[in-house]
């Protein structure tokens, strides 16, 4: 069951530690100046906590929901993706410098395709719900505009619940997830580093990235395994 909500808290992402190079250096310094809250009733009353919270229940709410088409919950969870990350941030991180060398054309078809199969990632595994509970234990900050948000997916067979960071970025007043660590494993890393693979046996052109992509959101779900 734990396979379901990787691609829930994603990513989409697309879903954070994300990045030991996205962290602001002043990280270790803004830790000592604040601790940050420690459990849920304080990390949700911190904006952070109340954000992820609310990015989780309302996620969890559209899976739950049996009366809604296919169709209506992408298009729910679309807009969740668009108003609770930060994706061009997600996006230029796993391509690295390749960005940069792509043509404005290149950058915005790879940015649709992106979104697409974070979006793609969720539908096909929505059949996979089967009561899971989402719940922010914890919230610090990790530099000025940084912030780590620790939570737990619980499973109705009481199961081991399944840790969840959140590296969200206060840019300008708004808040959005720039990176997912699930059970440790950063997702926008773990993409960079299979993304980056393609693009290099490529000759460091993005055109077959952008072919592998087109592939994948042509390509019939896969089962998931129990997990």
């Amino acid at each position: 069951m734990r396979p379901l909500l990787r691609p829930v808290l994603l990513a989409v992402s697309l879903g954070l530690g994300f990045l030991a190079v996205l962290a602001n250096p002043a990280a270790a310094q803004a830790q000592d100046a604040a601790a940050g809250a420690t459990t849920h009733d304080q990390a949700v009353k911190t904006a952070p906590g109340k954000f992820i919270q609310s990015l989780g229940d309302r996620a969890i709410a559209v899976i739950a929901n049996k009366n809604i088409s296919a169709t209506q919950r992408n298009d729910k969870f679309r807009q969740i993706l668009q108003d609770s990350f930060d994706l061009m941030t997600i996006g230029r991180f796993v391509i690295g410098r390749t960005w940069n060398t792509a043509t404005p054309t290149q950058q915005q078809e790879y940015m649709k395709l992106f979104e697409a199969l974070v979006i793609k990632s969720y539908g096909d595994r929505l059949t996979l719900y089967t009561g899971e509970g989402f719940k922010v234990v914890s919230e610090r900050p990790e530099s000025e505009k940084d912030y780590i948000v620790n939570s737990e997916i619980t499973h109705p067979d009481g199961s081991q619940p399944t840790q969840i960071d959140w590296r969200v970025r206060d840019r300008n007043g708004k808040l959005g997830v720039i990176d997912v660590v699930v059970e440790g494993v950063s997702l926008s890393v773990t993409q960079r580093q299979e993304y980056a693979a393609v693009i290099q046996r490529n000759d460091g052109k993005i055109d077959g990235l952008l072919d592998l992509m087109r592939q994948q959101l042509q390509a019939p779900a896969a089962p998931d395994q129990p997990g």
